[in-house]
């Protein structure tokens, strides 16, 4: 009976340990932790590139991106913010790629496809809320490392009703970075 309580109280201490993300893990979530942080003294800058225009009367639809002032957006990227990388702009690159051609095969919605919310913080809601949301030591936060990529998940909610959102990241240059924002989670992720 002793061993069995033994083994017991020896299995209540050890399971959160395991539920822990270990240290290369803690860094990854560090680094979103750190981006969010970083937009939220920085979101003016952010919000000052103008990568969309409309062409119609008063900045209207039809929309298109402003190409050369997204060029000088991912130089900002490259230069000013330590924790996105060159996958992180592949990425962009490739969003505002396909809101371009939303803005082509839909020339009249008035919602500039793709910017019709915070882009950085993947929401509707203001960066101070986004922050609490995604920062509350409420969450679960798990994270899936496969060589040089690695998958931040983030769970809010209680039982069964669990949002998850996800950030991937990749390896650049030995450092962990975002490589694209966040985004819902798909189903029965």
């Amino acid at each position: 009976m002793k061993k069995m309580i033994a083994c017991f109280v020896l299995l209540l201490f050890t399971l959160p340990a395991l539920a822990q993300l270990n240290a290369e893990q803690a860094g990854i979530r560090k680094v979103f932790f750190d981006f969010l942080a970083f937009y939220k003294k920085n979101e003016k800058k952010f919000n000052s590139f103008k990568l969309y225009k409309g062409k119609g009367k008063d900045n209207n639809p039809p929309y298109h991106i402003q190409w050369n002032e997204a060029e000088r957006y991912f130089a900002y990227l490259r230069s000013g913010v330590p924790y996105v990388g060159e996958a992180y702009i592949k990425a962009e690159r490739l969003h505002f790629k396909q809101s371009d051609s939303s803005f082509k095969e839909y020339p009249e919605e008035e919602l500039p496809s793709g910017f019709d919310y915070d882009r950085w913080a993947g929401g509707q809601e203001s960066i101070e809320y986004t922050y609490k949301w995604y920062t509350s030591p409420k969450n679960k936060y798990k994270v899936t490392i496969t060589g040089n990529t690695a998958v931040l998940k983030i769970g809010s909610g209680e039982g069964s009703n669990i949002f998850w959102a996800v950030v991937p990241f990749a390896k650049e240059k030995g450092k962990w970075k975002m490589a694209d924002n966040i985004y819902p989670a798909d189903e029965g992720n």
